[in-house]
């Protein structure tokens, strides 16, 4: 399971989409969460099911479930506090709370939407060039014409690709002036002549065709940038490694800062509640843990200056720790203590979410 960090746009999630399941869940009200999960790589993909399976549908069933929930003067208070992202992060360390503010049943449902609405806004490390690209690549692509898009050359090229060589040549070859004499027209002079405008009727036929074949090509080639540009791909972030286990950076944070250690326990150790629970490997709810910006900027004064181990070091102190001698205790080390080989991607993150303002959220995928 490959773990990845994500810039987290802390404002949009505490000012748009924690209230818009506030008045969902509370006030029955589900109009701006439908709004913001229609936007959603999980909406757009559930377009293209067959009718038998529309009532599998992810929000189809997440309304069903809320319809559920009971409305009751503790529920309401519940509900409050976990919709509200100030409050829920405060009493969200496992380690202080038995039960951070949650529904008294998980909806895996539930849970995608609220992942899905955080992948499309909360999350502004995704690329987004693609896009505008691909729109600027049709707005030029409008402003030509089917004639302006074939040019001379082209025109020959495909004639002579048709067994036309001798008409291309004679388009090819500039126009003349010729001096008219008036005679009589001989057989020959006439059935050369019917030959010539038989030729410019071919060629003109042909340009017809190949401005309409192109043109043709051209707007199944806009259909398909229209659709690679609607086409919403999954969010992308900076991997720090493949197994919680194996990241070996809580200890090396240990040994660095206490702070440190715990606020990655925060993101990513599964110390912090999520709000709907959270599931690796789901596509849209693998979110494991996160960080306020405030979090993170305490994160990054713990680790000021701090220099990753080299990669080669790390991965050979990794393979001591596999050979030692378990029978040698003063030679016995622990997993803890062994040094990490994506450190360096992870101060990257760090730093990087610091300096534009943004907490962070971590994936387990």
């Amino acid at each position: 399971m490959a773990v990845q960090l994500h810039g987290f746009d802390w404002r949009v999630y505490a000012e748009q989409v924690m209230p818009a399941f506030e008045q969902w869940l509370i006030e029955g009200d589900e109009i701006a969460a439908l709004q913001l999960f229609e936007q959603t790589r999980c909406a757009y993909e559930e377009r293209f099911l067959p009718d038998p399976m529309q009532r599998l549908r992810v929000w189809t069933r997440a309304r069903a479930f809320a319809q559920t929930l009971p409305r009751g003067p503790y529920s309401r208070r519940e509900y409050l506090k976990l919709c509200s992202a100030e409050q829920f992060t405060a009493l969200s360390d496992r380690y202080l709370y038995k039960h951070a503010p949650q529904l008294y049943q998980r909806s895996d449902a539930l849970r995608s939407v609220w992942g899905a609405i955080i992948e499309t806004f909360c999350l502004p490390w995704q690329g987004s060039q693609g896009g505008e690209e691909g729109a600027s690549i049709n707005a030029g692509d409008e402003e030509l014409s089917p004639e302006d898009r074939i040019t001379h050359s082209e025109l020959l090229s495909l004639l002579e690709e048709a067994g036309l060589s001798e008409l291309a040549q004679e388009i090819e070859e500039p126009t003349k002036n010729v001096e008219h004499f008036a005679w009589e027209l001989s057989e020959k002079d006439m059935s050369e002549a019917r030959e010539a405008s038989v030729a410019k009727e071919a060629a003109d036929v042909a340009a017809a065709r190949t401005g309409a074949e192109l043109a043709n090509t051209t707007a199944q080639v806009n259909l398909d940038v229209d659709e690679e540009a609607e086409t919403i791909v999954a969010a992308q972030g900076i991997h720090i490694g493949h197994q919680l286990n194996l990241l070996h950076l809580r200890g090396w944070l240990a040994r660095i800062s206490v702070r440190a250690m715990a606020l990655f326990e925060y993101l990513a150790c599964g110390r912090r509640a999520m709000p709907f629970g959270y599931e690796a490997g789901e596509p849209f709810g693998a979110f494991a843990g996160y960080l306020t910006p405030d979090e993170v900027w305490q994160l990054a004064i713990s680790l000021d200056g701090t220099i990753p181990p080299d990669h080669r070091e790390a991965e050979e102190d990794y393979l001591n720790f596999r050979y030692q001698q378990v029978g040698i205790p003063a030679a016995f080390r622990l997993v803890d203590e062994v040094l990490p080989t994506h450190s360096a991607a992870f101060l990257h993150a760090i730093e990087k979410a610091s300096s534009q303002g943004l907490g962070l959220i971590s994936s387990i995928e």
